[in-house]
């Protein structure tokens, strides 16, 4: 898989495109109090990534619910050094003493434990801190370091994945998150998120590869097709039927392309198509050369996962499906009586997820992965 994006490191365009910055979104109630007082440019920071793209901008005293600048700074400089670098590039980042990972820890620090947010030496002394981050990232992307090392890369850490995502979904959908909150209890529209880790458990079990087609069916805000596409650069598809998170993963797939661009890395495709997956055309079309499927079929309807079987039918073989409940039974042994019933063509196999796996409980549990297997 090659990783690193053409476009990012070009700078036919100026490197500038729409994006939403962690300052367009921070705090309105706290810009009302402290905007009299402060001047923009004494609490703006703009950090540069590892690409040819722009600066993004961060506001350091108004903050958000969801952003903490600073530890976001701070994260996105600690993944660039693991992962960007060599390790001869990495020592003016680490050095425990003068890197500058630890100039953006003790400015943060310093930052964190005044009650007097407004400080302009303490906002001055992480700017410097950042300014001094950008130089270096600015100086080996011109080399052609930062390129030369991405190019041979061929996998994503989790760590890596997990920030974007959460970049994205923190400006895409936080702000607007009371939207997901309409939907319908006893019937097939109830929202539930799978969490990052326990997706890319699952997906790897799977046997997912760059080269190979992923749907989710019932995506709802997109999280896992564009995880799917980040971190296995495959092609990825989604289908959601409720219309607010169908807004909100328009969203987020806007904002998955630009930050994916701020990073200089190349996804797989990535297509959401709205309405019941049951006769979306698309759907139903790309379904035939699907290497693996997700399902959370966790709230479905008994009728909507026997719909599902049948849909089933016009998997290839070898087509691997994820499912919260399973469809047919763990090794089950086919008698003479259920001969016909389409789910003979599915080999299950359970497995288990940890706690913190799933958005609607702390707790373990089952999860399933049947393949195709006509010859049953």
């Amino acid at each position: 898989r090659q990783l690193r994006s053409q476009q990012a490191f070009s700078e036919a365009d100026g490197g500038v495109f729409d994006m939403i910055h962690a300052a367009d979104i921070a705090s309105v109630s706290k810009k009302s109090k402290l905007a009299a007082t402060l001047p923009v440019e004494n609490v703006t920071v703009e950090l540069k990534y590892p690409s040819s793209s722009q600066r993004e901008r961060y506001d350091l005293v108004f903050g958000n619910d969801n952003i903490n600048p600073t530890e976001e700074i701070l994260e996105i400089a600690k993944i660039v050094a693991d992962v960007y670098l060599t390790d001869e590039q990495r020592d003016s980042f680490c050095d425990p003493d003068l890197g500058l990972i630890r100039q953006l820890e003790k400015a943060k620090n310093l930052l964190s434990s005044t009650r007097d947010i407004t400080n302009k030496g303490l906002l001055d002394g992480f700017k410097k801190a950042v300014e001094n981050y950008n130089s270096t990232i600015e100086s080996l992307l011109k080399e052609g370091a930062v390129a030369t090392n991405l190019d041979a890369m061929h996998h994503l850490p989790l760590r890596m994945v997990h920030c974007i995502l959460q970049q994205v979904y923190d400006r895409a959908v936080s702000p607007r998150v009371e939207l997901l909150k309409h939907y319908e209890n006893g019937t097939d529209n109830i929202y539930g998120e799978l969490k990052d880790r326990f997706i890319s458990e699952a997906l790897a079990e799977a046997g997912l590869k760059s080269d190979q087609v992923f749907i989710d069916l019932g995506s709802g805000v997109g999280n896992v097709v564009l995880q799917a596409a980040l971190e296995f650069g495959c092609e990825s598809w989604g289908c959601e039927m409720m219309e607010n998170a169908c807004k909100l993963a328009d969203a987020q797939e806007k904002e998955f392309a630009a930050r994916c661009r701020l990073w200089g890395i190349k996804t797989g495709q990535v297509r959401l198509e709205r309405g019941d997956f049951l006769v979306n055309q698309e759907i139903l079309k790309t379904i035939k050369r699907a290497d693996v499927i997700l399902v959370n079929n966790q709230a479905f309807t008994p009728q909507l996962n026997q719909n599902l079987i049948h849909l089933f039918l016009d998997l290839k073989d070898g087509c691997k499906i994820i499912s919260l409940k399973p469809f047919g039974e763990d090794g089950q042994q086919i008698s003479s009586r259920q001969r016909f019933n389409p789910a003979n063509l599915l080999v299950v196999t359970k497995l288990e997820y940890y706690s913190g796996s799933v958005s609607w409980t702390d707790v373990g549990g089952s999860y399933y992965i049947a393949e195709k297997d006509s010859k049953r």
